[in-house]
C-alpha cells in the first residue's frame, strides 16, 4: 500500500480509484496511507463494487477472463471518473492486470503488483 501510495504522490495524482476485492475496496487499510498523504482515494460504490468484487471472485481468481467482464469494468471505471474525477485507477488485486493488460483507458492504471515489484528490486539494488 505505502509503495503505492508513493507511486501516486511521485506522479503527481490527488484523486484515484481503487479496484480490488471487496475486502480491498471496503475496508481503510488500503486506503489510510493515501489519506494520510491528502491524496483522496475512491471505491466503487452499490451494483458497480459487487460487480468488481464478484468478477473478481468468480472469473478472474479462476483465469476467467470474459469480453462482457472487460466491457463491465469499463462503465465502473468511467463511473468513477465521472463520479469522482479521479486521474488514474489502482489495480489493487493481483488478477486484475490479467483483464486491464489489453484494455484501452482514459486514464493510467497503478498496478500494484508491478509497484512492488519494482520497489523490491530498488531495495535489493540499494543493499548491494
Amino acid at each position: 500500500m505505502e509503495a503505492t501510495q508513493k507511486e501516486a504522490k511521485k506522479l503527481g495524482y490527488k484523486k484515484v480509484g481503487l479496484l480490488g476485492t471487496r475486502f480491498t475496496m471496503e475496508e481503510d487499510f488500503f486506503k489510510k496511507p493515501f489519506q494520510e498523504e491528502k491524496i483522496e482515494i475512491f471505491s466503487p460504490q452499490g451494483e458497480d463494487l459487487d460487480f468488481v468484487a464478484d468478477k473478481i471472485s468468480h472469473e478472474l481468481e479462476h483465469g476467467i477472463i470474459k469480453e462482457e467482464t472487460k466491457c463491465g469494468f469499463l462503465k465502473v471505471i468511467e463511473n468513477m471518473i465521472h463520479t469522482y474525477d479521479i486521474e488514474a485507477i489502482i489495480l489493487g488485486c493481483t488478477e486484475l492486470p490479467l483483464i486491464f493488460d489489453s484494455m484501452n483507458l482514459t486514464i493510467p492504471c497503478l498496478d500494484t503488483l508491478e509497484i512492488h515489484a519494482n520497489a523490491l528490486i530498488s531495495a535489493m539494488e540499494l543493499g548491494n
